[in-house]
């Protein structure tokens, strides 16, 4: 008895039986993500991964009942406003969220050194005890906010290839590789054949045109929108993008409606018979499982990896750029940054008329301060410089003082 229990164990491990079918109907949910990341192009190189089966099954059911394929919420909870009429929405496009998720990855040199260093007040020089090394003190911005517009030389909807893209293309490779050893050294094909066909049936299930609807399709605009992406009230960022006439609706793509293709729900019931008919292809294999199992575990590996991966706007479909405004300094990047929020809001009005305004209510939902209220009521562009100028003044004047306060106590 103890002797066929070792050997059936010696065998198991030897070439493990059954537990790669099995790893096939467990983590679907990774492949979805890395589906949500990588899909959208007319080729997504989808590695064949453990959870490949347990997705294609679940994309029958969502097909059939919501005609969608793009089941993943958004990342992170986020407010539309149109700063034209003031209208807020909340996101439903995960490739938005994604966008305002991994900001602080790709965001420009100049946004991410306008958020984290701000000149807040100048100390005074006879305080060498507080100022041995400068005389400015640096504080990171309340609230930064940056102004983009649609690329001209790249198109929405059209993700661009980065590594994220090329590293499945060479994972396949692997795999592929990997698959040929039993082929070559026994002459067993079944490991090629599996991992072959598992790879084509993985490039197909991210390749179907309703990935691109449900990604990017959106009405086009008939005229200058601009829209801010916030996670409102307490968020360090704020992204506007500037919408020029026959762009995307970035409004529109908020909402998260997709028309429905009844093809959809023909391929990937077609998708799913074929994924089962894989299942028990690969059961049946009882030799060089090892083999399988690598090949299975590499797949799951890499789609973690594009699934977690942040990227740049143009491999998500969204080209944006960061705008440049013409100065007496020449150009500079159209970044707002201050130390206090409502002083951001201001600088933001003050160079984009209604900007400012439609955030307004979003950062300061309640009663504002006397001076608050008379700067925005004012129309005078002039007079409202002067009353933040001089505000400022009065508000780095009182923390002057406040750092002169102790340095005194310690002289006495």
């Amino acid at each position: 008895m103890q002797d066929s229990t070792a050997e059936s164990q010696r065998q198991q491990w030897t070439a493990p039986g059954d537990i790669f079918s099995v790893l096939l109907i467990l983590g679907g949910d990774v492949v979805q993500l890395a589906l949500a990341s990588l899909a959208g192009g007319y080729l997504t190189p989808l590695t064949f991964s453990f959870g490949s089966v347990a997705y294609a099954i679940s994309a029958v059911l969502s097909a059939i009942g919501e005609n969608r394929l793009m089941r993943c919420p958004p990342e992170v909870s986020l407010q539309i406003i149109n700063l034209k009429s003031g209208y807020r929405r909340a996101n439903q496009s995960w490739v938005l969220g994604r966008l305002f998720q991994t900001y602080t990855f790709w965001m420009p040199k100049d946004v991410a050194e306008k958020a984290n260093n701000v000149c807040a007040f100048k100390v005074p020089a006879d305080e060498e005890a507080r100022s041995s090394t400068t005389d400015m003190q640096i504080h990171r911005a309340a609230l930064c906010i940056a102004i983009y517009n649609w690329s001209d030389s790249r198109s929405v909807g059209i993700p661009s290839r980065d590594w994220v893209w090329w590293s499945g293309v060479a994972m396949t490779a692997i795999q592929l590789g990997i698959s040929a050893i039993p082929l070559g050294v026994e002459g067993d094909w079944s490991i090629l054949l599996v991992t072959a066909a598992g790879n084509i049936l993985s490039y197909a299930s991210g390749s179907l045109p309703q990935w691109r609807r449900e990604k990017w399709d959106a009405q086009k605009l008939n005229a200058e929108k601009q829209v801010a992406l916030t996670r409102g009230n307490g968020s360090h960022h704020v992204i506007i993008v500037h919408g020029l006439r026959g762009e995307l609706d970035l409004e529109a793509l908020a909402a998260g409606w997709t028309s429905d293709m009844t093809s959809t729900r023909f391929f990937t019931f077609v998708l799913a018979i074929m994924w089962l008919a894989l299942l028990i292809t690969s059961t049946g294999i009882k030799t060089n499982t090892w083999y399988l199992l690598a090949i299975g575990g590499l797949g799951m590996l890499h789609n973690l990896l594009v699934a977690g991966t942040p990227r740049y706007p143009p491999s998500l479909g969204l080209p944006i750029e960061l705008v440049k405004i013409s100065s007496e300094h020449g150009e500079i990047p159209a970044v707002f940054g201050e130390e206090k929020v409502m002083w951001t809001l201001m600088e933001l009005e003050q160079k984009y008329e209604n900007h400012g305004r439609s955030l307004l209510e979003e950062f300061f939902p309640g009663r504002l301060n006397e001076w608050e209220e008379k700067w925005w009521a004012e129309s005078d562009p002039l007079k409202r410089h002067r009353l933040l100028k001089e505000t400022k003044r009065r508000v780095n004047q009182s923390n002057t003082e406040a750092i002169k306060a102790p340095a005194h106590m310690n002289v006495s």
